[in-house]
């Protein structure tokens, strides 16, 4: 399904020149942006599904990364398919799809975002990262760094029979856990003082924080996964088109503006952050990456209403 697109940040290293990335709620439209001269196009079109167009597939119900709104479809991987495409000199198309495989293996689209490298399969190549995920912790602590023992003298909000709910249990902190159906539940406990802290998915709490003031990202308590881009393993010269510029936008400032706009203050990498007096274990995150695949992940009651 081809779906119309929102470009809401391909002129995000205007907006990060110019200081408007912050922790608004608001991505500011592409319309609202100064008028930049369009790149020249680095790849052929005989190499692209579309002629003049880079046609990216995304799974459109992983809010927020990808989310069907009633203008069409938005989120951070939207938008760091449109930098991508703005950089090549290329218009934006969106497919939706839950593989590479279904997408790019099928032919209808020049790359997946949101692969990880097992994903990697024949005929398909996933390399780069553009977003790290993991199970996360969010409050209003002003504390230098956050601690297990912090967290076991703690109440903590987490969404019941969730993945992030497993991992608070594996982590074995002890700290009492107060459950509700989803996570936009969780934060409004956590902003009513009702709860200390919030355990959820990383990417869906640093949305949600951008609508809490003084809420902010703790730290993990797993390890995190990457997610990179996926292409057919003989389209070489469009992979290294696509390397190219991921390269630059990376080193440009555009997808640190783009994951500001998105998750506010929590880091790209979370590779280092860890909460202190944590352990994760191989088998730990092995299991926990089992419960996540066969569970539907998080429930973001009103995500979609936030911008």
């Amino acid at each position: 399904m081809r779906l119309r697109v929102i470009a809401t940040a391909c002129a995000v290293a205007v907006l990060a020149a110019t200081g408007l990335g912050g922790c608004s709620l608001f991505t500011p439209p592409l319309s609202e942006a100064p008028a930049v001269e369009k790149n020249t196009q680095v790849i052929e079109d005989s190499y692209l599904v579309t002629p003049g167009t880079l046609t990216v597939a995304m799974d459109t119900s992983d809010a927020p990364q990808a989310m069907v709104l009633t203008e069409g479809v938005e989120g951070y991987d939207v938008d760091v398919a449109c930098a991508l495409a703005e950089n090549m000199g290329l218009e934006l198309a969106v497919v939706s799809g839950t593989s590479a495989e279904s997408t790019v293996g099928a032919g209808t689209a020049d790359l997946y975002l949101g692969a990880e490298t097992t994903d990697a399969a024949e005929g398909i190549t996933v390399s780069g990262v553009y977003l790290e995920n993991a199970t996360a912790v969010f409050g209003t602590s002003d504390a230098a760094s956050l601690s297990a023992a912090d967290l076991a003298a703690a109440t903590v909000a987490v969404q019941d029979g969730s993945a992030s709910q497993e991992a608070l249990v594996r982590s074995a902190i002890g700290a009492t856990q107060s459950t509700y159906s989803n996570v936009n539940a969780c934060f409004d406990a956590l902003a009513s003082g009702e709860v200390d802290y919030v355990v959820c998915d990383a990417t869906a709490g640093a949305y949600l924080a951008r609508a809490y003031p003084g809420v902010s990202f703790e730290g993990t308590l797993s390890s995190s996964t990457a997610y990179g881009l996926a292409i057919a393993s003989d389209a070489h010269e469009l992979s290294d088109a696509v390397s190219s510029a991921l390269d630059e936008i990376s080193s440009d400032g555009t997808l640190d503006a783009v994951h500001t706009v998105w998750y506010g203050t929590m880091p790209f990498s979370l590779s280092d952050t860890v909460v202190s007096g944590v352990t994760i274990s191989a088998s730990t995150d092995a299991t926990q990456a089992q419960d996540e695949a066969a569970e539907d992940g998080e429930s973001l009651d009103s995500l979609n209403s936030l911008d």
